[in-house]
């Protein structure tokens, strides 16, 4: 159903209706239930706390071995977007996947899934991109510059492509 058919169908709709189905709604779906709760109440510092954990918990777990999924961070990561918290928030989820990966890698000290070097590597460009876009990069340069130290602690295509990925966006916007 497109969202032209939806906006119809509600419009016809009474108040009472409307309260009606927006309540079911609430008690049929969990990220609905999220979403509303968070809209009633917009939280962000608790729901980037929320989301922040769902990204340590998949690399440094209270409990047992790391899972590492970067499918599951993304989720996270997408989730958080979609609530549209302030753009630093949506800046610092970002980052904190890239820097928990490298955090992962260098415990590791040996290599890491190519998921994982992939995700770390497409974050990183594209937040700065984000970055950029949202007048953030001043910002988070002292983050980014930690970063690009770390990368030296780090085996495989971590340690020289994210150099060149920081090399070539600064390149870009000169």
């Amino acid at each position: 159903m497109s969202k032209t058919t939806l906006k119809k169908q509600l419009n016809e709709l009474t108040r009472e209706q409307l309260i009606e189905v927006m309540l079911e709604l609430y008690e049929a779906r969990k990220d609905a239930r999220e979403y509303l709760e968070y809209y009633v109440n917009p939280d962000e510092k608790k729901m980037y706390e929320k989301y922040r954990a769902v990204i340590i918990k998949e690399f440094f777990p209270a409990k047992g071995r790391a899972k590492g999924r970067t499918s599951v961070c993304k989720k996270a990561i997408k989730e958080f977007t979609t609530l549209h918290p302030s753009p630093r928030l949506i800046a610092d989820l970002r980052l904190t996947l890239v820097e928990t990966i490298y955090q992962y890698a260098a415990g590791m000290r040996s290599w890491i899934r190519d998921s994982q070097e992939g995700t770390a590597l497409s974050m990183f460009a594209d937040t700065l991109k984000y970055l950029f876009a949202n007048g953030l990069l001043d910002e988070y340069s002292r983050r980014i510059d930690n970063l690009l130290a770390a990368a030296g602690k780090l085996r495989g295509p971590l340690r020289t492509e994210i150099i060149e990925i920081h090399k070539e966006f600064m390149e870009s916007i000169k």
